[in-house]
């Protein structure tokens, strides 16, 4: 019985770090950027999963641009899809996104509420 206890609280540490993870690796300027890029388009708070999913597109599409974009003569490769190590990224990077942009759509959603009421 006291196995059974455990287990709940790693599956919580465990999303706890992806947490942290997440939150650390968008937390530069290039994610923040994105993030930034994102709430701008957002509208509602019904946006807020498509458009952290889409942040997470835009991010690992341009780190794979990146080295193209830089003029090193890099190739253009896809990313390893049929790697798992390669979905715990994604899902570390979504749950980041999900993050910045939240705290960034509150922002500006307290920001243009309160100056569209003083407007009027």
């Amino acid at each position: 019985m006291a196995k059974w206890r455990g287990e709940p609280m790693e599956y919580v540490d465990q999303a706890v770090e992806y947490l942290r993870q997440g939150f650390g690796t968008v937390n530069d300027p290039k994610g923040l950027i994105i993030a930034l890029a994102a709430v701008i388009f957002m509208g509602s708070w019904r946006q807020w999963l498509p458009i952290s999913l889409v942040a997470v597109i835009i991010h690992i599409a341009i780190e794979r641009l990146a080295p193209v974009l830089a003029g090193g003569g890099g190739d253009v490769t896809l990313p390893p899809i049929m790697e798992e190590t390669f979905w715990t990224r994604v899902l570390v990077l979504f749950l980041g996104y999900l993050i910045i942009t939240g705290v960034f759509f509150l922002i500006k959603s307290m920001f243009f509420r309160g100056g569209a009421k003083a407007a009027h």
